[in-house]
């Protein structure tokens, strides 16, 4: 890894596998960030060295569309119960002491429903009570249950880090205000890549910085480093 690649702490326009959608193949937190394998290994070194994170090269269910299937914190990482055995294998190598959850259920696509920092965690209406107190447990933090502009979908909508969060543009005041209070971070509504509203799709962020769609305008990406505080 250069020199110049372990400084970044910044914003970085990127394209996983030739489209800006680049949060739809990882998922992150300040200490791991999953990539599918076939990812390049210029792109898990500029992960490696603008989130200051252990890379985990694996699929989730055979699929390189990571965000769906997993989410997390510092403490826990959730796993969809597609997950297949050889992957859990390989993730439980690289996790350390985080606990990490196979959130079982008809409602698959975990990285989806729930929303976390380091801090608390807003889990979908959708969820069973057992799947909200395993994930209370798992990721040790507050839980709280609800909706985003009345979708079901959270995990879809924001992108909350340790230093901040993106949400999505029609969330209201009143949730904006409950999201940065739950999270004790400021949250911002704004888009990525020209306006797409679902902003998790195209950012990929810790507090240590952001890797975003290279379709994202100027104007996007002054409201993305406000957001996250990068």
């Amino acid at each position: 890894m250069s020199r110049e690649v372990e400084k970044i702490k910044t914003i970085v326009l990127e394209t996983f596998f030739g489209t800006a959608e680049v949060g739809l193949f990882s998922v992150a937190t300040e200490k791991i960030c999953l990539v599918p394998p076939q990812l390049k290994p210029r792109q898990k070194r500029l992960i490696r060295g603008v989130l200051e994170v252990e890379v985990i090269p694996t699929t989730i269910a055979g699929s390189i569309l990571l965000s769906a299937f997993a989410t997390g914190n510092s403490n826990g990482l959730l796993l969809s119960n597609l997950v297949l055995e050889e992957e859990l294998g390989v993730i439980k190598k690289h996790v350390g002491d985080m606990n990490l959850a196979v959130v079982e259920g008809k409602y698959t696509a975990i990285g989806n429903l729930v929303l976390a920092n380091d801090r608390a965690a807003l889990v979908s209406d959708i969820l069973p009570k057992s799947a909200v107190k395993m994930i209370e447990d798992a990721l040790g933090v507050e839980v709280v249950v609800g909706r985003i502009a009345d979708r079901s979908y959270v995990g879809s909508l924001a992108v909350i880090t340790n230093t901040g969060g993106l949400i999505f543009v029609e969330a209201s005041e009143e949730e904006e205000k409950m999201l940065s209070e739950l999270f004790k971070v400021e949250v911002v509504p704004g888009t990525v890549n020209n306006g797409v509203k679902f902003v998790r799709s195209g950012i990929l962020a810790n507090s240590k910085g952001a890797i975003v769609g290279s379709l994202t305008t100027g104007p996007e990406l002054m409201t993305i480093s406000r957001a996250l505080g990068v």
